[in-house]
């Protein structure tokens, strides 16, 4: 993963982290607000599931032209998720945060998206560093957009925090830290073995 000069120390992990990718535009109209509570985060999160259940409605009424079985059938199989994604509760909802490769730090993060991201746009990044705290949800520039050096699909995306609230922050660097223990810990571990 392509790091940025940052400010912290960083350090490549797997964490739950989702993004919303907003123009300009769109960032200027929705503004987050400075504490954000859980039920906001749920609603707002939640937004790009809805998203999502117009695109699979919009599939399946093209397919129930060829096949109206098939399409009986995706439209229960749609129905239940919808049905199990009501029943789930704040704790629940995130845990359901995916988990991804992540180059994080104090200061900004850089992740792998399949999206098209220009400089210019604006990502609303979820964040669950810890798993007994709150999720951080902060709104980040863009400062460089790269293809993924794999050569995979899609671009790596480094971003900077805006107004990131001490507190997360401080979740961050405390993250960081633990995991740097953790990583010294497997390294002398496996030097002792040999």
């Amino acid at each position: 993963m392509r790091k940025d000069q940052r400010s912290y120390y960083r350090i490549d992990v797997i964490m739950p982290c989702s993004y919303r990718i907003l123009s300009l535009e769109q960032a200027s109209e929705t503004l987050l607000p400075s504490t954000p509570d859980s039920k906001y985060i749920e609603e707002y999160f939640m937004e790009n599931l809805s998203q999502l259940d117009e695109q699979i409605n919009e599939v399946i009424s093209h397919i129930n032209q060829k096949s109206s079985v098939l399409a009986t059938a995706l439209t229960a199989m749609n129905s239940k998720i919808n049905f199990l994604l009501q029943t789930i509760d704040e704790r629940q909802l995130t845990r359901a945060i995916p988990q991804r490769l992540v180059n994080l730090s104090g200061g900004g993060i850089a992740i792998d998206v399949e999206e098209n991201v220009k400089l210019s746009d604006k990502i609303d990044l979820l964040i669950k560093p810890l798993p007994n705290e709150t999720p951080i949800l902060v709104r980040c520039d863009v400062i460089s957009v790269a293809p993924i050096s794999d050569g995979s699909e899609g671009s790596t995306i480094a971003l900077s925090y805006q107004n990131l609230a001490e507190d997360d922050r401080r979740k961050l660097v405390y993250f960081i830290q633990a995991k740097e223990i953790e990583f010294a810990q497997k390294k002398r571990n496996k030097e002792l073995k040999k």
